[in-house]
């Protein structure tokens, strides 16, 4: 007999057996009955929650980066100056990144499909400027705080998306990033750029 849950905790249980099939079987191969069959239920109980596979696919989207936005949430909720708060959010993701139990594969999955799919694409890129639109409110505080340079900050935030997906991506392939190396010369890059400055000249 299936177990009892709540509505919350069965969509949380058809997305985490969904996520396993879609990476073992890829998107096109997997099929609304394997995942009602790994989460232990009828394909009815799966077209209950959700509409079609597509829509599993795009809640797996919003809940893969839902689980790192809460970052940067927190980041625009904190009064602290602007570099505190970039450098306090890099250690997030690297810590993030190092410490999954499974490689973020699914993160790879997401690339790969919205270049085939036009809604999945749009989901996607709607994240992606999610992120950016946040970070960029950060870099803006620190230009006017005096502690950055008044570069765009579109620009400097679009950087940081693709560090942030490069991390993602290495550690999907079972590259895990090194906190140690990035939270120190990989800050100071960051924060200094890689040219010499005067003052540091011999």
């Amino acid at each position: 007999m299936t177990k009892h849950l709540s509505e919350s905790e069965r969509r949380a249980q058809i997305l985490r057996s969904a996520r396993e099939v879609f990476i073992e079987k890829g998107y096109v191969n997997c099929r609304v009955e394997d995942i009602a069959k790994r989460a232990g239920l009828s394909k009815g109980a799966v077209y209950f929650y959700f509409a079609s596979k597509r829509e599993v696919f795009l809640s797996l989207i919003r809940e893969e980066h839902e689980n790192t936005y809460s970052f940067l949430d927190k980041a625009n909720e904190d009064h602290r100056p602007a570099a505190e708060k970039l450098i306090d959010l890099g250690r997030k993701y690297v810590n993030y990144f190092a410490g999954l139990n499974t490689p973020p594969r699914f993160f790879l999955m997401m690339a790969e499909q919205s270049i085939r799919d036009d809604e999945i694409r749009e989901e996607v890129q709607a994240v992606h400027q999610r992120f950016v639109d946040a970070a960029a409110r950060i870099y803006a505080q620190g230009v006017a705080e005096g502690s950055f340079r008044p570069l765009d900050p579109i620009a400097v935030a679009t950087l940081l998306k693709s560090l942030i997906d490069g991390f993602a991506g290495q550690a999907a392939i079972g590259r895990r990033p090194s906190p140690e190396l990035l939270l120190t010369d990989g800050v100071k890059f960051l924060l200094h750029g890689i040219a010499v400055r005067p003052d540091e000249k011999p």
